[in-house]
């Protein structure tokens, strides 16, 4: 029976936590420019020419990339983490559900700092996950690939039929938002997460491709997709060019949609599509450069950081809640970004002081002694 343990520094796979540094970087990227909105939603003037190309380049390049690379990231998480403890006699099912039930706690604390916070949905579609566990590898894969390319159908008839918004909770949040005192602040966090949010278009369609990039994402654990492309680079730069071409068509196809008001999008929605082409393009793109030994101080900050994923990730929240939520600051979007890039930068530097010192991150290492039931040395 091997030891009950959580997985040690040194037997990390360094591409995997220098891929949950980029999507670290997309989602504090794209949280804070959420926030500008928020701060600006009641202005009536017209956007200026630099707002709007920052936010259209973001959008490409960043927009949803974040969260849907971290869910394949959790999935293959998943799969390691329940082998692990399904090797060690344990019984798995407890396991997981209880460390779900514990990233819940975190993810109530971060939703009063943040509404639109990601980890209740990490922590919810986890528990559908482990229904999963005991599908075999080419099963997890097709069933995730169907998900994904069924779930627009259903997101295009639900918009057919208006119910994928909810601007009454829209307009709620607002209201204790504008308010602009502390306490008035975390009820509409509170609200945006948990009623807000319960729209159709989140509750349904998001979760739905959550759960395809899960089963991915387990996937290609069990396949042992990256030691396959360490060993087969024509097999990742197919994967690259693939993805490449299809993010390309995609792109003008939705100009095209947009510009000549076709239909297309009411019967098939585009949107989670490209937004999963274009994170596969970039993803490759990171693995083919770090295989090739390019930009290795970058790849290191990466790897770093992406050691530390929940505690930085919920240290950006709050970060931006007392600097940009709190105080409302009266800042062009170009701002909203510098600072993001600074407190990414801060970041990479304290998680490096940090993990010289100490074994896991703060959270990361309060999360596996709750999950675990008994302290483990944080100190190194």
């Amino acid at each position: 029976m091997n030891d009950n343990s959580p997985i040690l520094q040194n037997q990390r796979i360094p591409i995997i936590d220098i891929l949950r540094g980029w999507a670290l970087f997309s989602v504090v990227i794209m949280n804070y420019c959420t926030i500008y909105t928020w701060n600006n939603h009641s202005i009536q003037t017209e956007t200026d020419t630099v707002t709007s190309l920052i936010e259209n380049i973001l959008e490409v390049i960043l927009g949803s990339k974040g969260w849907t690379l971290l869910a394949i990231l959790f999935g293959f998480g998943f799969s390691i983490l329940l082998r692990k403890i399904s090797s060690s006699g344990q019984p798995t099912n407890l396991f997981f559900i209880k460390r779900m039930l514990w990233l819940f706690v975190f993810a109530f604390i971060n939703t009063l700092f943040f509404g639109g916070d990601i980890l209740n949905d990490y922590a919810f579609m986890g528990l559908v996950l482990l229904l999963f566990y005991n599908f075999d590898t080419k099963t997890l894969f097709i069933l995730g690939i169907t998900i994904l390319l069924l779930t627009p159908f259903l997101q295009s008839f639900l918009g057919r039929h208006h119910l994928l918004f909810a601007p009454k909770d829209r307009d709620l949040f607002y209201e204790f938002y504008d308010k602009n005192t502390f306490l008035d602040h975390i009820k509409a966090n509170l609200i945006m997460r948990y009623k807000w949010f319960l729209r159709l278009s989140y509750s349904i369609i998001l979760h739905l491709i959550q759960l395809g990039c899960f089963l991915i994402g387990a996937a290609l654990h069990r396949s042992n997709f990256f030691s396959k492309i360490n060993n087969s680079p024509k097999l990742l730069k197919k994967i690259f060019w693939i993805s490449l071409s299809f993010s390309i068509v995609l792109f003008f196809t939705q100009i095209l949609i947009e510009k000549y008001e076709w239909e297309f999008n009411t019967y098939y929605n585009l949107f989670y599509p490209e937004i999963l082409f274009i994170m596969t393009f970039i993803t490759t793109g990171i693995i083919w450069m770090y295989n090739a030994g390019k930009a290795k101080r970058t790849f290191s900050a990466l790897q770093v950081i992406g050691k530390m994923t929940l505690t930085n990730y919920i240290t950006q929240n709050i970060i931006a809640f007392f600097l940009l939520i709190f105080l409302k600051v009266d800042w062009p979007l170009y701002w909203y970004v510098v600072i993001a890039i600074f407190v990414f930068i801060l970041q990479i530097f304290f998680s490096k002081w940090w993990l010289k010192k100490y074994n896991y991150g703060l959270l990361e290492w309060l999360w596996r002694c709750l999950s675990y039931g008994k302290v483990f040395s944080l100190k190194k």
